[in-house]
């Protein structure tokens, strides 16, 4: 594509060279040169249209860049929409997961789910999301206690709280439990 506008670019250069030449010929000429009312209107009518012309091209150009604009545009929403549905669709993925890693009581998989929930709520900043972390995790402290919630552990879910930063109130609450 660029090549063939690199040609097109030369073959215009040339031609522009040519009528230039040709120009300096014609006034180059040995007979007087005499203008009539005749000439002296298509020279006129020949600037009008070479300026229209001008002002087409140029307002050719602006518009390439504005629809060039509104695709990116267009473009980057579709890419945000579907990152946000990829990172729902972990979510929900990551729920039934912790849920079946919490009847199998399989602490390690109870541990990575939820570390996985916590990198997709970052993504999102849904806060319905966020709450249902929190809810499980108040819940998951309950009935595991220190064997889930060991020093390691609490520091990752600090660090991991941390990056998304918008709590609801109970989740607050449940974070100052989690410093003390």
């Amino acid at each position: 594509m660029k090549k063939e506008g690199r040609n097109r670019n030369w073959i215009a250069w040339i031609a522009l060279g040519l009528s230039v030449i040709a120009i300096l010929l014609w006034l180059c000429k040995y007979e007087p040169v005499t203008w009539t009312l005749f000439d002296s209107m298509i020279a006129f009518l020949s600037f009008v249209v070479g300026a229209l012309a001008v002002m087409v091209g140029y307002n050719i150009f602006g518009l390439k860049n504005d629809l060039k604009n509104e695709i990116e545009e267009k473009l980057q929403d579709i890419s945000d929409h579907h990152v946000i549905h990829t990172a729902k669709t972990m979510m929900y993925i990551e729920i039934r997961l912790l849920h079946m890693a919490m009847k199998l009581k399989n602490i390690a998989d109870i541990r990575q789910s939820i570390y996985m929930m916590l990198e997709t709520t970052e993504k999102t900043k849904d806060k319905e999301d966020i709450d249902y972390v929190i809810n499980q995790l108040k819940e998951l402290k309950t009935r595991y206690g220190y064997t889930l919630f060991d020093d390691v552990f609490t520091r990752k879910l600090k660090i991991k709280l941390g990056r998304i930063g918008t709590f609801s109130d109970s989740a607050l609450l449940f974070l100052q439990d989690l410093e003390i």
